[in-house]
């Protein structure tokens, strides 16, 4: 009797603590009309995948509160975090179906000039670098939720003019990001985006590259 009590509380408790995990993207009705199903099925991927890291680098179950704590140290941190291993990230991004990659995503591989410290390295290929699409499903999503949200109107019209998101931006959302409630769908889904996209530094990454020429 006591056993089975046992397994009943771990199966209860184990139970609980998933759903407190999981986000049902299909609750916004924005997202729905925007996406088919195997789009929001490569959306919720994308969102576990980020929602596992952030977990376990927070040693956390309250997933809300995990991403707050992260966004924290990013926002506190003198260093520059880099949440994934890049290699591992590009496997995982590669592995989606490239319909469900193609509506906020896409790689480049070329780039015409890095300047660090004294050398300058000119038309560099095979370097990679996962980019934002300015024009995209997500983008169209952006606009449509940006109608009653002045930030992700703001985002979406910055990706827009500038084909990308702008350094101050990018540094203003982990400084803010108590004004993000991360149990609904948008504002997670965002921040899966952003950590995803937050990349290695150009020169993290040139060092890579030169090493594996």
């Amino acid at each position: 009797m006591n056993k089975l009590i046992v397994i009943l509380s771990f199966l209860i408790t184990t139970t609980q603590l998933w759903n407190q995990k999981k986000i049902d993207l299909t609750s916004d009705e924005s997202l729905t009309k925007i996406f088919n199903q195997t789009e929001i099925k490569g959306l919720e991927s994308m969102v576990r995948y980020v929602d596992n890291m952030v977990l376990n680098r927070k040693n956390e179950t309250d997933i809300n509160k995990a991403y707050h704590l992260f966004f924290e140290e990013i926002a506190q941190s003198k260093e520059y975090i880099v949440p994934f291993e890049e290699i591992e990230k590009y496997k995982f991004l590669e592995n989606l179906d490239s319909i469900q990659f193609a509506t906020i995503w896409n790689f480049a591989y070329h780039i015409d000039m890095i300047s660090t410290g004294d050398t300058i390295y000119r038309n560099l290929d095979n370097f990679k670098m996962l980019n934002i699409k300015p024009y995209s499903k997500y983008m169209d999503y952006l606009k449509v939720i940006g109608k009653d949200d002045a930030y992700f109107k703001s985002l979406q019209q910055e990706f827009e003019g500038a084909g990308n998101l702008m350094q101050d931006s990018a540094e203003w959302f982990p400084k803010n990001h108590t004004k993000f409630d991360f149990n609904i769908p948008k504002n997670r889904l965002w921040a899966a985006v952003y950590l995803l996209r937050r990349e290695e530094t150009t020169e993290m990454k040139l060092d890579r590259y030169l090493k594996n020429k």
